[in-house]
């Protein structure tokens, strides 16, 4: 099994601390928006074609966009390159960063953007775990659910509740990818404590 890792949203708080941790161990290939747009199909299809990765991390991801934008980011073009990826690797593993709001079931008065976005990490969420679970491959595909994470697309910071530092998230993705081959984590919801 080769040694290359591709991450996607390589520039974004996740990203920037995965392309740090994981250079120390395997060839990273970053993509940011720098080599292209991720809504772009024949990109997508460059991507699978041209990168033989053993690892794939998916960071990147939009809130507060409009509805197109927001599917094509957070769900279209993610789970495009996670199926396409799936069918090319041989084994390895491919993680998605999706996020706590896959598991909501929404709120009085929870406003349209933010129903989309949830309804687009839940439909992430619920594609890498279908695929996980037909076992087509020794391939194993994983979601990552974190709730409010230090960065920037974190717009309304709440008194009661510390963000997650990116480091802990990439912290959390290395002792994924340790598991035996005989374990796999098809998701995992990480949370904020919010009893300060």
């Amino acid at each position: 099994m080769n040694n290359q890792m591709l991450i996607i949203g390589s520039k974004g708080g996740v990203g920037k601390e995965c392309v740090k941790h994981f250079s120390m161990i395997y060839e990273v290939i970053t993509i940011s928006r720098d080599e292209g747009d991720l809504r772009d199909k024949d990109f997508l299809k460059t991507l699978v074609d041209k990168y033989d990765p053993s690892v794939v991390i998916n960071c990147a991801g939009v809130y507060q966009k409009d509805f197109y934008e927001t599917f094509e980011s957070n769900f279209l073009s993610a789970s495009f390159l996670t199926l396409e990826f799936y069918k090319k690797m041989k084994r390895g593993h491919i993680i998605n960063i999706c996020s706590s709001a896959a598991n909501s079931s929404g709120w009085k008065g929870i406003d349209y953007g933010r129903i989309t976005y949830n309804v687009s990490k839940f439909s992430l969420k619920k594609f890498s775990n279908m695929l996980q679970s037909s076992k087509n491959k020794s391939v194993k595909v994983t979601t990552l659910e974190p709730a409010q994470i230090n960065t920037k697309m974190l717009k309304h910071k709440s008194k009661n509740i510390i963000p997650i530092e990116p480091f802990y998230i990439v912290e959390v993705i290395h002792w994924i990818l340790n598991q035996p081959d005989s374990v796999i984590i098809s998701s995992m919801e990480i949370q904020n404590d919010s009893r300060l």
